[in-house]
């Protein structure tokens, strides 16, 4: 049977956090396979290749994503859909639908020769077609399986490309939108581009893509069966050449002839096959342990991501109740002053004459209102004190000095010019008043 690879790009979201740790090579995630299923070749590595457009070089995937959220919040108005939703059919029965997928990975297979430039004219063609824009495009020439752990001689390499696609139309901030017959076409561009044979289309075989494990897994089950079906055909044909059984007990007993031989044959094969099959169990637990590891690493990873955010979150609360406990302390010290400065103040008030009180109170009173002048009320209980004064400037500082302790100097000034005016009105209306006296 051939094993030469025939072309194929599976378009699927891309686990962004994955992705990249895997196109990278990083150094804990090589530690993380399991060394018994070793599907990287750490030695063959330095034959892979990867290629970033430059305008998002140092740009990881992560942050990219962020940035489409962005730019379809500003050109939709509305924040991308990221999680299922559960819609009705045209059924009447519910489906869930996926969220938005801004960023996809292509796992396309290649030959040995293929470059990143053949990769490029590929994309370079998506692009024109759809709109669909390469962002990265990483060779790897260092994956594969063993056919046999303990045979290195078995291993079967699995040639292929990662293209991460930007799946987003930057002009109306929408996804653009590939059916079913686009896929098939761009499965024929993908041949056609890297000059390979076209794989069988899904719709002719029925068969779903697997991934890595479960291909392996499908592979060796394939063996398996292949050698069941090899016994069964040599069983039949024994029977078939043995003709009878007395001709084939006979030969058997002599112990000669080619009856006896394919006995052996059979007899071999029977003893090979439960030793096969114990062997194949045994790299399926393989695999399935690996997986179970990546999964748990996976899940570990996790508890320590929620785990720093809840200890971010407790700091952040300790934060917050040391900030108030502050602002209460802060609000406790000015209730403090100002229940002193009241009490100061009544008594200030009491140690002085029940017309210079009400003067003094007046005072305090503009201040405290903001207005460019004393009301009416205010203006009288500063007149009623410097009527019974007869020197209405002395009046004027003895209300000024008196309600010096509770103002600031821009406030000194006001209250000093309204003082002014009352006492220049007070003795324009002195002189009026002699005046009439006066003629009379």
């Amino acid at each position: 049977m051939s094993t030469t690879a025939k072309a194929s790009d599976h378009v699927k979201p891309c686990n962004i956090e994955q992705s990249e740790r895997h196109n990278r090579r990083d150094a804990d995630y090589i530690a993380s396979l399991n060394p018994r299923t070793l599907y990287v070749r750490t030695e063959l590595s330095h034959n892979n290749e990867s290629y970033v457009i430059p305008d998002l070089k140092g740009v990881t995937l992560q942050q990219h994503y962020d940035a489409i959220k962005a730019m379809v919040k500003q050109k939709t108005g509305r924040a991308m859909q990221e999680k299922k939703v559960t819609v009705i059919g045209k059924n009447g029965k519910p489906k869930e639908r996926n969220g938005s997928s801004p960023i996809r990975e292509s796992v396309v297979n290649i030959k040995p020769d293929t470059t990143i430039a053949d990769l490029q004219k590929y994309t370079k063609k998506v692009h024109q077609r759809w709109g669909v824009r390469a962002i990265q495009i990483h060779i790897h020439k260092d994956e594969g399986h063993y056919t046999n752990p303990d045979d290195p001689s078995t291993w079967q390499p699995n040639l292929h490309a990662h293209i991460i696609w930007d799946w987003m139309n930057h002009e109306t901030g929408k996804s653009f939108k590939l059916g079913k017959k686009d896929m098939e076409e761009l499965q024929d561009m993908a041949a056609e581009t890297l000059e390979m044979e076209r794989g069988k289309r899904k719709s002719e075989t029925g068969a779903e893509h697997l991934e890595r494990n479960d291909y392996i897994l499908s592979q060796q089950k394939k063996q398996s069966e292949k050698l069941d079906a090899d016994i069964a055909e040599k069983r039949d044909r024994l029977n078939a050449e043995n003709g009878n059984a007395i001709k084939s007990g006979m030969a058997n007993f002599f112990g000669k002839g080619k009856y006896a031989n394919m006995e052996k044959e059979n007899k071999r094969l029977k003893e090979e096959l439960p030793k096969y099959k114990v062997a194949l169990q045994r790299k399926y637990q393989q695999v399935l342990e690996a997986e179970r590891d990546k999964q748990s690493q996976q899940l570990a990873e996790k508890d320590k991501i929620i785990e720093g955010l809840q200890t971010k979150l407790k700091g952040e609360v300790f934060r917050h109740q040391q900030d108030n406990q502050e602002k209460d302390r802060i609000i406790r010290q000015k209730e403090s002053i100002i229940n002193d400065y009241c009490e100061r103040l009544g008594h200030y008030l009491s140690t002085l004459s029940e017309l210079l009180r009400g003067a003094v109170k007046a005072v305090i009173d503009y201040v405290q209102s903001g207005y460019r002048s004393f009301s009416y009320r205010q203006e009288c209980d500063v007149r009623r004190y410097m009527n019974n004064q007869p020197d209405k400037d002395e009046a004027a500082n003895a209300v000024l000095n008196a309600s010096h302790p509770f103002l600031k100097a821009d406030e000194c000034e006001r209250v000093k010019g309204q003082l002014s005016y009352i006492v220049q009105d007070m003795k324009e209306e002195h002189k009026q008043s002699r005046s009439r006296g006066f003629h009379m």
